[in-house]
């Protein structure tokens, strides 16, 4: 079916169940002990097929901490077996909830195997809610728009708690009768309302708000969520603190519904001013980046720094010491356990180069920029401020790179600068590297056949901000 001799669009959604059984470690949390003991929400795998002719996206996000690469290859493979979808094609995000199956080995969690049985019935389920999406699409329209919420999000490493992205980037999809049946919501902030002290699964306030979007644009809605540049953002609580155990008031799962709502109805307000196409412009570019890697220590010594670390705490818990003493040497033990941990790994890359996947998608006249990390807000707000397009950043996708600061933060130093794998400049050549991916979307080489207008969103531009 075409109109004026262009391919109409065609969209479809699925979602998968990925709950871990009961007993499962949970992801996100150093300071975290004891395994899960329920499923307080249900996580899902959640997918979004548009497809203009013979140009194919899909977007999909999990409920997870994050995923490698190697495993995010694995489930893009499958995926092309089953529908035919190019892996560039393909962009697979994890919402980063702490309250997770474990999914991927990190200085967090070195000594404990991810469990493959799990990752078998993940890649399953993931490949199941694209085909499915796939196999059940639909003649559509969709628009990309964008709300702006305070309240949720603030910068955790500023005394101000600024700066922080206000802007919720929206994509609607609707039915040719014009009423809504789903919606991506991309918003920066870490999913960490509920703390280390949590043993139930849970999606945290991503999940509110998408179930509240779903109930109201009708029965068969549907909503997914996909995070942002929210490296330094959380809902307040310090890394630092959350890390080595500290457990702050407020971490409830009442105020994970507060948060979510109040995404939720920001969503929902802007909704109808979000003008619709069934002819929008649907492509999808890859790019490989090399990031610089830090210069990590030679393995014995970060082996050794990391025993003086653990005996100075065992000697000062002996002593019971008081909690002023005993959090700087839990702070310095973590500290050191990540240097150790990446020490190790340093040694498999050997030309001091960190390589990562560079994503871009375009929707009509809206970029969408993937990331495989934590990028700090600062870049991503520069991103959007410095692109001709209406842009959005993906973050925690496509892989897990680790935290993305900005120069500034690497001379301010804490949990983020030590957590990062890589050398200050990195986010001056990712910001160089983002803007080139964009911009290869908009070029003439970039539209392919089935190039057509771009529809206009009537929200306002908040990233201007």
């Amino acid at each position: 079916m075409t109109h004026r001799g262009k391919p109409l669009l065609r969209a479809g959604f699925s979602k998968v169940c990925i709950s871990p059984s009961i007993g499962a470690p949970l992801a996100g949390f150093a300071a975290r002990h004891g395994v899960s003991e329920g499923i307080h929400d249900d996580l899902f795998a959640r997918a979004l097929v548009l497809a203009n002719g013979e140009s194919v996206v899909a977007l999909v996000s999990v409920d997870l901490l994050a995923l490698s690469s190697e495993f995010i290859k694995r489930v893009r493979d499958g995926i092309q077996r089953r529908t035919g979808i190019k892996p560039e094609s393909v962009m697979i995000a994890s919402t980063h909830t702490h309250a997770g199956p474990v999914t991927i080995t990190t200085f967090f969690n070195p000594e404990e195997s991810v469990d493959s049985v799990y990752m078998d019935s993940l890649a399953e389920a993931v490949e199941q809610s694209v085909t499915n999406a796939w196999l059940t699409r639909f003649p559509a329209r969709v628009g990309v728009g964008e709300a702006k919420v305070d309240g949720v999000g603030v910068n955790r490493r500023s005394p101000d708690q600024r700066p922080i992205d206000e802007q919720v980037g929206i994509i609607k999809v609707d039915d040719l009768n014009g009423q809504p049946r789903a919606v991506l919501i991309n918003y920066s902030c870490h999913p960490t309302v509920l703390g280390p002290d949590n043993l139930l699964v849970t999606g945290d306030f991503p999940n509110f708000a998408i179930e509240q979007i779903e109930r109201n644009i009708g029965p068969d809605g549907f909503a997914m969520f996909v995070n942002g540049t929210q490296g330094n953002i959380s809902m307040g609580h310090s890394s630092e603190l959350s890390a080595i155990g500290v457990i702050t008031p407020g971490r409830t799962f009442e105020r994970a519904a507060e948060l979510g709502h109040l995404l939720a109805d920001a969503t929902l307000v802007a909704l109808p001013d979000i003008t619709t196409s069934d002819t929008p412009t649907v492509n999808a570019l890859t790019i490989s980046v090399n990031l610089p890697l830090k210069n990590y220590p030679p393995l014995e010594e970060a082996i050794k720094s990391l025993e003086d670390a653990d005996a100075h705490l065992a000697r000062l818990t002996a002593e019971g010491a008081p909690p002023e003493q005993i959090m700087p040497a839990k702070t310095r033990r973590l500290y050191a356990s990540i240097t150790n941990f990446y020490a190790r790994e340093a040694l498999g890359l050997p030309d001091g180069h960190l390589p990562i996947e560079l994503q871009g998608f375009r929707l009509g006249n809206a970029a969408f920029v993937a990331i495989p990390g934590e990028v700090f807000v600062e870049i991503g707000l520069t991103l959007k401020r410095q692109s001709p397009h209406m842009t959005f950043v993906f973050g925690i996708a496509n892989g897990y790179i680790g935290y993305l600061p900005t120069r500034q933060a690497y001379a301010d130093g804490g949990y983020e600068v030590v957590s990062s794998k890589c050398q200050p400049d990195a986010a001056d050549i990712l910001i160089e590297k983002v803007t080139n991916l964009t911009e290869q979307l908009f070029s003439d080489g970039a539209n392919g056949a089935n190039s057509s207008p771009a529809f206009i969103s009537t929200g306002e531009r908040t990233h201007d901000r």
